[in-house]
């Protein structure tokens, strides 16, 4: 991967990790975040204070779900794997242009913060959550 693909990646896990340690998010970070990230960070943090970041936990298994409402639509976040499943990610991160979308950046620093909605649900629910994003990569070209 290239340099501005790692650098991104690196920023945002330090700034995260200060944010845990924390639980805010200063201004000095915002400025690194919004310097390395621009708009992007700037829609992900909106995306933040309008608490548009879930957590679905299901249970007994504890399998963790995350969805973030863009603009358009919720999309599945899997931050292990920085995926999601907005075209922004598939024509500019899986091009290599860019390292994360602004829906994984907004769902990393809502983890961080702690601002998030949690539903809890069985895992019985899995498949009805989670089929929304199943249907819309099968109809895809």
């Amino acid at each position: 991967m290239s340099q501005a693909y790692n650098k991104e990646l690196e920023v945002i896990q330090a700034v995260c990790q200060d944010i845990v340690s924390s639980r805010k998010l200063t201004e000095s970070q915002k400025t690194k975040l919004a310097e390395r990230f621009g708009d992007r960070f700037k829609n992900a943090l909106e995306l933040v204070d309008k608490r548009k970041v879930k957590r679905f936990r299901f249970k007994p298994s504890g399998r963790i779900v995350w969805a973030v409402k863009g603009r358009k639509e919720v999309y599945q976040v899997i931050p292990e794997t920085n995926f999601c499943n907005c075209n922004d990610y598939y024509f500019r991160v899986m091009d290599g242009k860019r390292a994360l979308c602004y829906h994984i950046i907004a769902q990393k620093i809502a983890s961080a913060l702690g601002r998030f909605e949690t539903s809890d649900l069985r895992d019985t629910q899995y498949a009805k959550i989670t089929q929304q994003w199943r249907t819309r990569s099968e109809s895809a070209p």
